[in-house]
Protein backbone atom coordinates (compact mmCIF):
# COMPACT_ATOMS: atom_id res chain seq x y z
CA UNK A 1 0.00 0.00 0.00
CA UNK A 2 1.13 2.91 -0.98
CA UNK A 3 -0.26 6.95 0.30
CA UNK A 4 0.53 10.00 -0.48
CA UNK A 5 -1.00 12.99 1.48
CA UNK A 6 -0.47 17.11 1.76
CA UNK A 7 -1.43 18.06 5.25
CA UNK A 8 -1.93 21.83 6.40
CA UNK A 9 -2.14 22.69 10.08
CA UNK A 10 -2.57 25.70 11.56
CA UNK A 11 0.61 26.06 13.81
CA UNK A 12 3.52 25.08 11.10
CA UNK A 13 1.60 25.01 7.55
CA UNK A 14 2.26 22.88 4.94
CA UNK A 15 4.03 19.13 4.71
CA UNK A 16 3.57 16.67 2.12
CA UNK A 17 4.24 13.05 3.13
CA UNK A 18 4.71 9.57 1.18
CA UNK A 19 3.91 6.49 3.62
CA UNK A 20 4.58 2.89 1.89
CA UNK A 21 2.80 0.02 3.97
CA UNK A 22 3.55 -3.58 3.73
CA UNK A 23 0.95 -5.79 5.42
CA UNK A 24 0.32 -9.60 5.43
CA UNK A 25 -2.92 -11.75 6.65
CA UNK A 26 -1.88 -14.62 7.80
CA UNK A 27 -5.93 -15.60 8.38
CA UNK A 28 -9.24 -13.68 8.64
CA UNK A 29 -8.21 -13.02 12.35
CA UNK A 30 -4.35 -11.34 12.49
CA UNK A 31 -2.41 -9.51 10.44
CA UNK A 32 0.86 -7.58 10.31
CA UNK A 33 2.15 -4.49 8.86
CA UNK A 34 5.43 -2.18 8.66
CA UNK A 35 5.51 1.60 7.32
CA UNK A 36 7.97 4.25 7.58
CA UNK A 37 6.85 8.08 6.66
CA UNK A 38 8.90 10.22 4.50
CA UNK A 39 8.29 13.58 4.33
CA UNK A 40 8.99 15.38 0.96
CA UNK A 41 9.00 18.67 2.08
CA UNK A 42 7.06 19.95 6.03
CA UNK A 43 7.71 23.34 8.45
CA UNK A 44 8.82 22.59 11.93
CA UNK A 45 9.45 24.98 15.01
CA UNK A 46 13.73 23.82 14.91
CA UNK A 47 15.94 25.01 17.50
CA UNK A 48 18.84 27.27 16.42
CA UNK A 49 21.84 28.74 18.67
CA UNK A 50 23.25 31.87 17.62
CA UNK A 51 26.19 33.76 19.98
CA UNK A 52 24.50 31.45 23.14
CA UNK A 53 20.91 32.29 22.31
CA UNK A 54 18.72 29.42 21.48
CA UNK A 55 15.54 30.12 19.36
CA UNK A 56 13.23 28.38 17.39
CA UNK A 57 12.65 29.61 13.83
CA UNK A 58 10.08 27.90 11.67
CA UNK A 59 12.32 26.35 9.48
CA UNK A 60 11.27 24.03 6.37
CA UNK A 61 12.77 20.88 5.65
CA UNK A 62 13.06 18.30 2.94
CA UNK A 63 13.26 14.60 2.65
CA UNK A 64 13.20 13.69 6.32
CA UNK A 65 12.09 10.19 7.87
CA UNK A 66 9.96 9.69 10.30
CA UNK A 67 9.99 6.96 13.01
CA UNK A 68 9.61 2.83 11.58
CA UNK A 69 6.23 1.57 12.95
CA UNK A 70 5.16 -1.78 12.88
CA UNK A 71 1.29 -3.13 13.88
CA UNK A 72 0.31 -6.32 14.87
CA UNK A 73 -3.39 -6.36 14.48
CA UNK A 74 -6.10 -8.96 15.91
CA UNK A 75 -9.43 -9.20 14.61
CA UNK A 76 -12.73 -10.87 16.13
CA UNK A 77 -16.12 -10.47 14.01
CA UNK A 78 -19.56 -11.91 15.39
CA UNK A 79 -22.53 -11.02 13.46
CA UNK A 80 -22.59 -7.09 13.46
CA UNK A 81 -20.41 -6.94 16.50
CA UNK A 82 -16.65 -6.16 15.77
CA UNK A 83 -13.31 -6.36 18.32
CA UNK A 84 -10.01 -5.30 17.06
CA UNK A 85 -6.68 -5.28 19.30
CA UNK A 86 -4.21 -3.63 17.70
CA UNK A 87 -0.11 -3.28 19.20
CA UNK A 88 2.05 -0.95 17.54
CA UNK A 89 6.30 -0.71 18.65
CA UNK A 90 8.14 2.23 17.28
CA UNK A 91 11.50 2.72 16.55
CA UNK A 92 13.69 5.83 16.06
CA UNK A 93 14.70 6.28 12.44
CA UNK A 94 13.16 10.04 12.24
CA UNK A 95 14.61 13.32 12.86
CA UNK A 96 13.63 14.02 16.31
CA UNK A 97 14.66 17.82 15.35
CA UNK A 98 11.71 18.09 13.14
CA UNK A 99 9.30 16.63 16.01
CA UNK A 100 9.49 13.10 13.51
CA UNK A 101 10.99 10.94 16.16
CA UNK A 102 10.58 9.80 19.87
CA UNK A 103 14.17 9.13 19.75
CA UNK A 104 13.86 5.71 21.44
CA UNK A 105 11.32 2.68 20.85
CA UNK A 106 7.61 3.38 21.86
CA UNK A 107 4.79 1.05 21.62
CA UNK A 108 1.17 1.40 22.16
CA UNK A 109 -1.96 -1.32 22.47
CA UNK A 110 -5.46 -0.40 21.41
CA UNK A 111 -8.82 -1.55 21.93
CA UNK A 112 -11.47 -1.10 19.13
CA UNK A 113 -14.82 -1.92 19.76
CA UNK A 114 -17.63 -1.43 16.78
CA UNK A 115 -21.30 -2.64 16.38
CA UNK A 116 -22.89 -2.32 12.67
CA UNK A 117 -26.62 -0.77 12.43
CA UNK A 118 -27.94 -0.54 9.43
CA UNK A 119 -25.60 2.36 6.96
CA UNK A 120 -24.01 3.31 11.00
CA UNK A 121 -21.00 1.77 12.25
CA UNK A 122 -20.38 3.48 16.41
CA UNK A 123 -17.09 2.75 17.97
CA UNK A 124 -15.35 3.30 21.06
CA UNK A 125 -11.39 2.87 21.45
CA UNK A 126 -9.33 2.20 24.28
CA UNK A 127 -5.67 2.13 24.54
CA UNK A 128 -2.40 2.75 26.46
CA UNK A 129 1.05 3.41 24.97
CA UNK A 130 4.16 5.68 25.22
CA UNK A 131 3.86 7.66 22.32
CA UNK A 132 1.90 10.59 20.95
CA UNK A 133 3.15 9.33 17.78
CA UNK A 134 1.18 5.82 17.60
CA UNK A 135 -1.96 7.08 18.57
CA UNK A 136 -3.18 8.67 15.36
CA UNK A 137 -0.93 8.11 12.55
CA UNK A 138 -2.98 9.85 10.02
CA UNK A 139 -2.92 13.35 11.30
CA UNK A 140 1.18 14.52 12.04
CA UNK A 141 0.97 16.55 14.89
CA UNK A 142 3.89 19.26 15.07
CA UNK A 143 5.64 16.90 18.21
CA UNK A 144 6.19 13.47 19.34
CA UNK A 145 5.75 13.08 23.24
CA UNK A 146 7.48 9.84 25.20
CA UNK A 147 5.56 8.76 27.95
CA UNK A 148 2.89 7.36 29.64
CA UNK A 149 -0.42 7.92 27.68
CA UNK A 150 -3.56 6.71 27.84
CA UNK A 151 -5.56 7.43 24.61
CA UNK A 152 -9.72 6.84 24.12
CA UNK A 153 -12.00 7.60 21.41
CA UNK A 154 -15.70 7.71 20.23
CA UNK A 155 -17.74 7.93 17.28
CA UNK A 156 -19.30 6.80 14.21
CA UNK A 157 -19.09 6.15 10.50
CA UNK A 158 -21.73 5.90 8.23
CA UNK A 159 -22.12 4.87 4.77
CA UNK A 160 -23.56 7.67 2.17
CA UNK A 161 -24.23 6.86 -1.29
CA UNK A 162 -21.61 6.51 -5.05
CA UNK A 163 -19.37 4.41 -2.37
CA UNK A 164 -18.31 7.25 0.46
CA UNK A 165 -17.98 6.55 4.02
CA UNK A 166 -17.66 9.76 6.52
CA UNK A 167 -16.18 9.18 10.21
CA UNK A 168 -16.75 11.19 12.92
CA UNK A 169 -14.97 10.90 16.02
CA UNK A 170 -14.05 12.71 19.49
CA UNK A 171 -10.63 11.62 20.93
CA UNK A 172 -9.00 12.27 24.38
CA UNK A 173 -5.23 11.61 24.85
CA UNK A 174 -4.47 12.35 28.30
CA UNK A 175 -0.78 11.95 29.48
CA UNK A 176 -0.22 9.60 32.46
CA UNK A 177 3.18 10.52 33.99
CA UNK A 178 6.39 12.50 33.06
CA UNK A 179 6.65 13.46 29.01
CA UNK A 180 9.12 14.09 27.16
CA UNK A 181 8.67 16.73 23.89
CA UNK A 182 10.75 16.69 20.26
CA UNK A 183 8.86 19.59 18.22
CA UNK A 184 6.49 22.54 19.63
CA UNK A 185 3.11 22.80 20.93
CA UNK A 186 0.35 25.28 20.46
CA UNK A 187 -1.41 27.16 23.59
CA UNK A 188 -3.81 30.02 24.23
CA UNK A 189 -2.47 32.34 26.47
CA UNK A 190 -4.43 34.20 28.98
CA UNK A 191 -5.39 36.32 26.36
CA UNK A 192 -6.79 33.90 24.54
CA UNK A 193 -4.30 33.98 21.67
CA UNK A 194 -2.91 30.79 20.25
CA UNK A 195 1.03 30.71 21.13
CA UNK A 196 3.47 27.80 19.95
CA UNK A 197 6.37 27.09 22.12
CA UNK A 198 8.99 24.54 22.32
CA UNK A 199 8.27 21.81 25.70
CA UNK A 200 11.20 19.90 26.77
CA UNK A 201 9.49 17.89 29.36
CA UNK A 202 6.80 18.28 32.15
CA UNK A 203 3.61 16.08 33.23
CA UNK A 204 0.51 17.37 31.38
CA UNK A 205 2.30 19.19 28.79
CA UNK A 206 0.86 17.39 25.47
CA UNK A 207 -3.16 16.78 27.11
CA UNK A 208 -5.03 16.46 23.68
CA UNK A 209 -8.41 16.44 23.07
CA UNK A 210 -10.97 17.55 20.11
CA UNK A 211 -12.93 16.03 16.73
CA UNK A 212 -11.08 14.57 13.76
CA UNK A 213 -13.66 13.67 10.88
CA UNK A 214 -12.40 11.75 7.43
CA UNK A 215 -14.24 11.60 4.45
CA UNK A 216 -13.33 8.32 2.01
CA UNK A 217 -14.29 8.10 -1.51
CA UNK A 218 -12.93 4.42 -3.38
CA UNK A 219 -12.17 5.18 -7.02
CA UNK A 220 -11.73 1.47 -8.67
CA UNK A 221 -10.73 -1.55 -6.76
CA UNK A 222 -7.10 -0.05 -6.13
CA UNK A 223 -7.20 3.88 -5.26
CA UNK A 224 -9.32 5.31 -2.19
CA UNK A 225 -9.25 9.49 -2.47
CA UNK A 226 -9.20 10.58 1.42
CA UNK A 227 -9.86 14.22 3.11
CA UNK A 228 -9.21 14.28 6.73
CA UNK A 229 -10.26 17.27 9.34
CA UNK A 230 -8.58 17.50 13.12
CA UNK A 231 -9.99 20.01 15.53
CA UNK A 232 -8.12 19.85 18.34
CA UNK A 233 -9.58 21.58 21.34
CA UNK A 234 -6.81 21.41 24.35
CA UNK A 235 -4.34 22.87 21.28
CA UNK A 236 -5.85 25.20 19.83
CA UNK A 237 -5.07 23.47 16.45
CA UNK A 238 -6.83 22.85 13.01
CA UNK A 239 -5.17 20.19 10.93
CA UNK A 240 -6.65 19.27 7.32
CA UNK A 241 -5.41 16.84 4.77
CA UNK A 242 -6.54 15.41 1.09
CA UNK A 243 -4.79 12.28 0.60
CA UNK A 244 -4.81 9.25 -2.12
CA UNK A 245 -4.24 5.75 -1.61
CA UNK A 246 -2.98 2.67 -3.68
CA UNK A 247 -3.58 -0.56 -2.77
CA UNK A 248 -1.42 -3.44 -4.76
CA UNK A 249 -3.90 -6.09 -3.73
CA UNK A 250 -6.46 -6.22 -1.28
CA UNK A 251 -6.09 -9.15 1.14
CA UNK A 252 -7.42 -12.55 0.74
CA UNK A 253 -9.97 -14.10 3.44
CA UNK A 254 -7.47 -16.60 4.12
CA UNK A 255 -4.14 -14.80 3.66
CA UNK A 256 -2.50 -12.57 1.42
CA UNK A 257 -0.09 -9.65 0.67
CA UNK A 258 -1.35 -6.15 1.04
Amino acid sequence: MLDQTGQHNSATGWAYIITPDLSFRFNRHFSVSALVPWYAMLNAFVPKTVDGVKTYPLTEGKNLLGDTITVGTYELPHNNLNYEATASVGFPTGDSRFGLSANTETYNITNHLDYVIGPFDPDIEIGEGNSSNLVNRVVKKPYVAVGPLANFQAGSSVDLPLGLNLDIEAYEELPIGNQNVYGTVTRKNKKGKSVTTQVLEGEGAVEDNGINTELDLPIGTHLMLTGTYERSLRQDLDTAAVGITWVLRKPKIKAGIE
